[in-house]
């Protein structure tokens, strides 16, 4: 045959596992930060990089759950590090309700980032301090990227340039194709 001797996992984003850790890391003393939080910190830093740099941080697909936008492969991706010894998930009370706040048993691998892109992390995960996974989950509900999409479908990375709930003319409409077309021939 063709001496295929490794499949690719279509489920193993690594820049998301180094992200997951690192941010976890960096949040260890936050009391609110649990999975719902960890999911939109990725999801904003995912989101407004590409509307601002033309290309996520992680690549990671992002899509609609009930808790609000979530990277598809994210259980996998937990499942995989905590196979590793990597993470651990902790389940604690908070304010009566359960939060699973993922653990990290080693520190993340940030040689696939680029300086830029951990500092741009820095500021969600500064930004996100004052607020709860609820707070955030409630706030994405109203995003237009949640809004143009159901239950397990595929947000779209170009939906950043609608990201609010805002009437949109048509001059609105030339500026985003004229940013789409820039970013392309970067």
């Amino acid at each position: 045959m063709f001496g295929i001797t490794q499949w690719i996992d279509p489920t193993k984003n690594k820049k998301l596992e180094e992200l997951i850790i690192y941010i976890s890391e960096k949040s260890k003393n936050d009391p609110s930060f649990g999975a719902t939080k960890l999911n939109k910190i990725l999801f904003f830093a995912d989101f407004v990089h590409y509307g601002s740099h033309g290309k996520a941080i992680t690549n990671a697909e992002y899509v609609h759950r009930s808790n609000g936008p979530t990277p598809k492969f994210m259980k996998p991706a937990l499942d995989s590090l905590e196979k590793e010894s990597r993470i651990k998930i902790d389940e604690v009370s908070y304010f009566g309700y359960q939060q699973k706040r993922v653990v990290p048993l080693t520190g993340p691998d940030l040689s696939m980032f680029g300086q830029t892109e951990i500092s741009f992390v820095d500021e969600v995960i500064e930004v996100f301090k004052a607020f709860n996974g609820s707070e955030l989950s409630t706030w994405t509900h109203l995003l237009i990227p949640w809004l143009l999409t159901e239950e397990e479908e595929t947000i779209p990375y170009e939906t950043i340039f609608v990201l609010n709930n805002k009437p949109i003319d048509k001059a609105g409409l030339r500026w985003a194709q004229k940013e789409l077309e820039e970013l392309a021939k970067n």
